[in-house]
């Protein structure tokens, strides 16, 4: 008896851990909280002679939704990673006709009930299975179940298949042919497509007459919660004008939407309608765009990096005996500057490549050598470097003479020291002027070099503007002298920059190659002429050791900074925390803009905003474009900016705040207690 029982025992042990085997080892259905997965096919058996449909059906519980491959204002698409058998593909995912879900202010797109998303597989011609055969799919499903609140859930599921020529119905089979009652139809449908300011204009031909809606295949091209205005332009053809999405970036190519009247839809592709487009709105968008760059240019020369430069050329201005040529070699240099920065954005954009306004100061060679021109120009206010010196006079022509070579190089090095510089109005201008034809682009960069060049060249060309500036006399050595100091301060500014691209030892040599620069330029006064020729070698020689001596330090990107205080840019981190409802600050900064340091130190060193940013569920991160990064370009094109800096605060990924370039520690408050407030009442 006790030998029975035991033989009894083991056999139940048996059979109970292979079923438990057998259930790891296939698992076609999960439940989550508020929903049921399941792995369904429409047939029990695989015929590798047509193809063959399964699907995931997911069954939510009432008042209960899931999404379609657009979500909407919010939510989540269901995701699949299939892992198939060698010789077996898996088609898209055929997409029933979504609903549109209103959850408080917000319009989302999905299934409220049981939905079953089918997918095509197939043979390949080189597969070998045979009748009999057993082939087992699997896939990790992710899916995203809301009411009110959303909640995750993951499962991996997997079905074992007999391969056969003849097939026996599954249970699900009539699901199968109900679903595809609810598919779009196959015709495919064309239009066009025109952009406004603010609209998306479509126009098609609508197959019937219906109450029809647009439903975009991507979230970030209309705004899915405002009214769509339906105009019927004749007979056949119908107009939707659309609220262009925050999001929505225009890059000319095929936007693809749902024609949908709930019961029946069709898939639509529509093209920029370029004839139409590049006309009214775009002139009146371009003539917009030429002002503010004309206001940006304007403002520019109010910016500290540029204003040491101006009040050198004050100097000059009391001089008005001059040729009009003359006194519009300034605004000639200005404009040939920003013109030629035009067609270097041209030429790269046209091989491929992206370049963002101040590239060149990304550079530390360059930012060397301006570190050595501002050097020079110092010493010439101070009087170290005199007119008549060789090389020297040249320079000094450069910044205080009163010739047509004088006034063109001022503008030129206005320039140059104006480019880490962005001023209001002008950022958006110059980042359409990045992606514009090339027309638009040396339009758009001329429009802001003549605002650049106005003041000092009615300064120059208006005797009763000129009066306004104080008389010469003797205070003039003196304020000359003075101007010295700011150039010294440009020098320690450029070699700090220099510094954060490549390391201490590098900045060490720079320091030694501008004392021994210094150095030689005094010894020039002192020196005989056979003299001055081997200083004027050793001058060249020591602006050219940083670069020589330290290429591999110089080529090295700057090691990342961790600081407790934020987070470093990252595209991936910044997606995850928004779809966490997170409020996140992002600051794109560089080490030579001077605008950005003066916002770090105005606003965000303000003991009010550091303690928002360190509320809970509050992110700060930083992008560091004083080095090239494409991926921090990337996201400034996506605001159609060219430059730093740029303030962007998002509620999770309900909405988004781009703030002004010039900041108050209010402004940043304001942004991030209307952030934390959108969230609050979405939840």
């Amino acid at each position: 008896m006790h030998s029975t029982l035991k033989t009894i025992l083991c056999l139940t042990l048996w059979f109970v851990l292979g079923n438990i085997n057998l259930a790891q080892a296939e698992q076609s259905s999960a439940t989550g909280p508020h929903i049921q997965v399941q792995l369904v096919s429409e047939y029990n058996q695989l015929n590798p002679a047509q193809n063959n449909w399964i699907g995931i059906l997911l069954k939510p519980e009432d008042h209960w939704h899931t999404y379609w491959q657009n979500p909407g204002d919010s939510g989540e698409a269901p995701k699949m990673d299939w892992q198939l058998p060698a010789g077996l593909s898996i088609g898209d995912v055929i997409w029933p006709i979504p609903q549109q879900i209103k959850v408080a202010h917000l319009v989302n797109y999905g299934y409220e009930g049981q939905n079953l998303l089918m997918l095509p597989i197939s043979f390949d011609a080189s597969s070998q299975y045979q009748t009999g055969d057993t082939v087992e799919i699997k896939v990790d499903l992710s899916w995203l179940v809301c009411q009110e609140d959303c909640i995750p859930g993951w499962a991996s599921l997997s079905k074992t298949f007999e391969i056969s020529n003849k097939q026996q119905p599954s249970e699900f089979k009539q699901l199968f042919a109900d679903t595809r009652q609810q598919h779009p139809q196959q015709q495919q449908l064309t239009g066009r497509y025109e952009i406004t300011d603010k609209h998306i204009v479509v126009s098609v031909k609508p197959p019937n007459a219906a109450n029809w809606q647009l439903l975009p295949l991507k979230s970030s091209v209309i705004q899915h919660n405002q009214q769509q205005q339906i105009i019927q332009t004749n007979a056949e053809h119908a107009s939707f004008t659309l609220l262009k999405s925050d999001y929505f970036v225009s890059d000319q190519q095929a936007i693809e939407f749902l024609l949908s009247s709930g019961d029946s839809a069709y898939y639509l592709t529509t093209k920029l309608n370029s004839a139409l487009s590049n006309t009214s709105s775009n002139t009146h968008n371009l003539a917009l765009l030429l002002l503010m760059a004309l206001a940006g240019g304007i403002i520019l020369n109010l910016m500290p990096c540029v204003l040491p430069v101006l009040s050198i050329k004050a100097l000059s201005l009391q001089q008005q005996n001059l040729p009009i040529f003359t006194k519009l070699a300034y605004l000639l240099g200005v404009l040939v500057s920003f013109n030629l920065f035009a067609l270097a954005i041209v030429i790269f954009r046209q091989s491929g490549e992206s370049l963002g306004w101040g590239f060149q100061m990304q550079s530390p060679w360059f930012v060397a050598l301006m570190a050595f021109l501002f050097l020079a120009i110092a010493l010439m206010l101070l009087d170290q470097i005199k007119i008549g010196n060789g090389l020297s006079g040249i320079g000094q022509s450069w910044v205080s003479g009163q010739g047509f070579s004088s006034q063109f190089a001022t503008g030129v090095l206005a320039v140059l020291v104006a480019s880490p510089c962005t001023a209001p109005f002008m950022a958006a201008s110059i980042g359409v002027a990045m992606v514009s034809p090339p027309l638009e682009t040396f339009l758009i960069f001329s429009s802001l070099a003549l605002g650049f060049a106005l003041p000092l060249t009615v300064i120059f060309c208006l005797p009763q503007v000129a009066k306004l500036l104080p008389k010469p006399g003797a205070w003039m050595e003196s304020f000359r002298q003075f101007l010295a100091f700011p150039m010294l301060a440009t020098v320690v500014w450029l070699v700090w920059i220099y510094l954060n691209q490549t390391n201490s030892t590098a900045q060490l040599i720079l320091l030694v190659a501008l004392l021994t620069f210094a150095l030689l330029c005094w010894l020039m006064q002192h020196a005989k002429s056979w003299f001055k020729v081997l200083c004027t070698i050793a001058i060249f020689a020591s602006a050219y050791a940083p670069i020589y001596l330290n290429q591999s330090s110089v080529a090295a990107a700057k090691p990342t900074q961790v600081n407790h205080n934020y987070l470093n840019y990252d595209q991936n981190k910044l997606a995850e925390l928004k779809a966490n409802n997170q409020v996140v600050l992002v600051n794109m900064t560089a080490d030579w803009c001077i605008t950005c340091k003066v916002n770090e130190q105005v606003a965000f060193n303000a003991t009010e905003v550091q303690q928002a940013l360190a509320a809970d569920g509050i992110h700060y991160m930083v992008g560091d474009w004083t080095n090239k990064n494409n991926e921090i370009l990337s996201f400034l094109q996506q605001y159609q900016r060219a430059g730093v800096p740029l303030y962007v605060v998002y509620a999770g990924n309900g909405s988004e705040q781009v703030l002004p370039q010039l900041l108050t520690p209010n402004m940043v408050i304001e942004a991030i207690n209307h952030a934390k407030k959108e969230l609050n009442h979405e939840s």
